[in-house]
């Protein structure tokens, strides 16, 4: 399943570099391991605009950990991120 996600600006390059390996988020939809993320970048204030001058990033969900008690809140996971790449358009 492909799921679209905004990402804040902050963490669009440290993802593009390898820092950032991972994705913390409510799991409202069922996130999955092999699942495909779209991350298009928006501002890191309120409005949470897209920011039109940075493609998004695609990134397949490699490991899922969503289990209460091993320092995750219930209805959150963690996904690690693997194949991430620019979307050129």
């Amino acid at each position: 399943m492909t799921h679209e996600l905004k990402l804040c600006k902050r963490f669009y390059t440290p993802i593009i570099n390898g820092e950032k390996t991972f994705e913390v988020r409510k799991n409202d939809r069922g996130f999955a391991v092999g699942d495909t993320l779209i991350l298009k970048p928006v501002t890191d204030d309120k409005s949470r605009a897209y920011i039109p001058t940075l493609p998004p990033i695609s990134a397949e969900v490699s490991f899922m950990l969503n289990e209460n008690g091993w320092g995750v809140e219930d209805g959150y996971c963690v996904m690690a991120l693997k194949n991430v790449s620019i979307i050129n358009n």
